[in-house]
């Protein structure tokens, strides 16, 4: 069955679980279609090997490991791999299915991203590949093809269909594996990849995200990866306007020497994530601040101010608030400048010079004085100017007061509604995901193995049964219930089934038995048995089979095909009548029709001797061997010839007669008159003892 390709039929159900809806994309291992989960009720991704492909035992082994390899990763930016399995030799996964598009689709869109937002990306990513590298796997192919961003803003790494076990250090990988614009140099020249290429390619993508196209761009493959050899990576702040501390990002990750680059991705994760703290931290930059991290920061102006699911998932909102700019900054408190009370003109003057939404009304005010414990002074005369500037200084002291006032109590009432929030959205996370956590995965697992594993997550394993499988080994774990990836309450049960290994019966004898015997034998070995011909046979009796496609015990999968030759029995042969011709004839053709003949022989007055008399039977048909008996005559009977010399010629004759025979008298002297009755016989013509047939005429000579 050949599901690779892209008229694959809508609707189909694989493995009597998974129903195709539609075919997502192909690639050079296999072709991933969006189908659904009937038994749980979901979408999920299927990746089904090429057919071409999956003939050949190295690249089936390939594609099983990359299902074991992702399963056995617990990252929230790794796709989760939920099943493998075969049918009918379709080798397939399933996957979790991302309600959203490829890292590759937005670059399309928006050209590049700024450095918040593109430092956020990329920090997903490497937490992904920060996993793998922990698990000892090397993805071997970090692009944004294999970078796939949700709807929700989630990003998630996929495709390990380059993946290799890092711990097979002694087997190492001639040939390029991997994407040019992205390869490390040492995969370039055909090393083993390691960590440190995954940083490098990562290190890349980043480039790309920052600057919006790739750092060694060529018109050929080969111009690309002698650039990755050769070429060291520019800093991408030469394209962009960017802080150094993202160049030194870049430039570290990218280095042409794997010694010189973050060791993993790990590492590399953290350098991403202390350079975005220390650029949030500094974005109002004072003069002293380190002028590495302070830099002015443009971005592209789609992606200022907007959050990753927003800007990644397209939905960003009109009437975004804009941030406030360094230049904004209000002014300090007439209280910090040092002097107390400021002229009243310079206050008006300042406040003129304010637009109109930020300019303070002052109301009237009720100024009292406050004793002094010391010395007092004497109240100003009205309208003098110290009045005008008491009056002056006691306003901005009430509206110091009121503003302070305002200000605390606003500060209050925020912090009270945000403690309210924070507390309503733990309670909220708590009692609708919170107690709830992602099942590990078990494949591949022994049962022991599978048992502690969810321990560990705390979980129970408990066994559900064994199926056999085609492309798990006997002994490990084939499926889970749930699959991994579902979120269930923490120590809840996870059923698992283990791998009986490739099913196989062997073939019963069928020879010698009837079709119906044979059947009941098949039956209970998943076997069935299809009558291909049925032959004659002189020796086996209607209804056996006489041979089998598949010899006797030999291994062979469930729901085989045998196919049996089945005897009719002996052939039947039709009957000639051979009546009224040659004897010899009648033998010969009755012989090689394979008939036993026997013969008979019988006097015949009207049948002339060697010609058949009658046959019995005569007709219809019959088999191989059977006896057929041909009467053949022998002309008419003969009698013998009496004696009759030296009888008297009367009574010769009354002898001859009563034998059967006309008489004719002949005498040799008839001149002289007698009538010679009583004459003796002299001879006789057919001589006694003779046989003839009855009335031949004898001749009697007397004298």
């Amino acid at each position: 069955m050949d599901l690779s390709v892209s008229d694959a039929p809508v609707g189909r159900l694989l493995d009597g679980r998974y129903r195709i809806e539609a075919l997502l994309a192909r690639g050079g291992m296999a072709t991933v279609f969006k189908a659904t989960d009937t038994r749980l009720d979901r979408a999920v991704a299927l990746k089904i090997m090429h057919a071409e492909l999956a003939a050949d035992d190295e690249f089936v082994a390939r594609f099983i490991n990359e299902a074991r390899a992702v399963a056995q990763l617990s990252d929230p930016n790794v796709v989760n791999v939920f099943d493998q399995g075969e049918d009918d030799g379709a080798v397939y996964l399933a996957m979790e299915y991302i309600h959203g598009r490829t890292l590759r689709d937005v670059l399309h869109e928006r050209g590049r991203l700024g450095a918040d937002l593109a430092l956020e990306v990329a920090e997903s990513v490497l937490s992904a590949l920060a996993a793998a590298h922990r698990a000892g796997i090397v993805h071997r192919d970090v692009k944004p093809e294999n970078v796939l961003v949700g709807n929700d803003g989630r990003v998630k790494v996929a495709d390990f269909g380059l993946a290799r076990a890092n711990s097979s250090s002694s087997k190492t990988t001639r040939g390029l594996l991997g994407t040019v614009s992205y390869i490390s140099p040492e995969q370039a020249l055909g090393e083993r990849a390691t960590p440190r290429s995954d940083v490098y390619s990562a290190g890349i993508m980043l480039y790309e995200l920052l600057t919006g196209k790739t750092p060694h761009e060529g018109p050929t493959d080969f111009v690309v990866v002698r650039s990755h050899i050769d070429d060291d990576v520019p800093p991408p702040s030469e394209t962009v306007p960017l802080p150094r501390a993202v160049d030194k990002l870049v430039l570290t990750a990218t280095a042409r020497e794997a010694r010189l680059r973050y060791a993993d991705a790990s590492v590399f994760l953290t350098a991403i994530r202390s350079t975005r703290t220390a650029i949030a931290g500094t974005s109002l930059p004072e003069p002293e601040d380190d002028p590495e991290l302070t830099e002015v920061h443009a971005e592209p102006r789609d992606s200022a101010g907007v959050t990753l699911d927003e800007a990644l998932a397209g939905t960003v909102l009109a009437g975004q608030v804009g941030r406030v700019e360094p230049d904004e900054r209000t002014e300090p408190d007439d209280d910090e400048t040092g002097d107390d009370t400021p002229p009243v003109d310079d206050r008006r003057e300042r406040e003129d010079s304010l637009p109109s939404s930020t300019r303070r009304i002052d109301a009237p005010l009720s100024i009292r004085f406050a004793e002094d414990d010391t010395d007092t002074e004497a109240a100003p005369a009205p309208g003098s100017r110290a009045a005008r500037q008491a009056e002056a200084r006691a306003r901005a002291s009430s509206h110091r007061r009121t503003e302070q006032t305002r200000s605390r109590r606003g500060l209050y009432l925020f912090l009270f509604v945000l403690l309210l929030a924070i507390g309503v959205a733990t309670a909220a996370w708590w009692y609708g995901s919170g107690r709830w956590e992602s099942t590990p995965s078990l494949l591949g697992l022994s049962s022991e193995q599978a048992e502690v594993r969810a321990d560990e997550s705390g979980f129970t394993a408990v066994n559900g049964g064994e199926e056999y499988s085609e492309t798990v080994e006997a002994g490990q774990v084939l499926s889970t219930d749930p699959a991994p990836g579902e979120r269930l309450l923490g120590g809840s049960e996870i059923t698992y089934v283990l791998s009986l290994g490739p099913e196989r019966y062997e073939v019963p004898e069928l020879v010698g038995r009837t079709v119906d015997e044979a059947n009941e034998l098949a039956e209970p070995l998943a076997m069935t048995v299809r009558v291909d011909e049925e032959v004659y046979h002189d020796e086996v009796e209607a209804g056996r089979v006489l041979t089998q496609s598949v010899e006797p015990g030999e291994q062979v999968r469930r729901d085989t095909e045998i196919a049996v030759t089945v005897s009719r029995g002996p052939q039947p042969l039709e009957i000639q009548d051979f009546t009224g011709r040659s004897a010899e004839e009648a033998r010969a053709a009755l012989t090689d029709a394979g008939f036993q003949v026997n013969t008979e022989e019988q006097n015949s007055e009207d049948v002339e001797a060697g010609v058949v008399i009658s046959q019995n039977p005569a007709e219809g048909t019959g088999f191989r061997n059977d006896e057929i008996t041909i009467v053949v005559s022998t002309g008419p009977e003969l009698i013998e010839v009496p004696n009759v010399r030296g009888e008297r010629v009367e009574r010769a004759e009354e002898i001859l007669r009563e034998a059967g025979f006309e008489v004719e008298v002949e005498d040799l002297f008839p001149e002289f008159g007698n009538n010679g009755r009583n004459d003796r016989v002299q001879n006789q013509d057919p001589g006694a003892g003779e046989m003839r047939p009855p009335g031949t005429v004898v001749k009697i000579i007397h004298f």
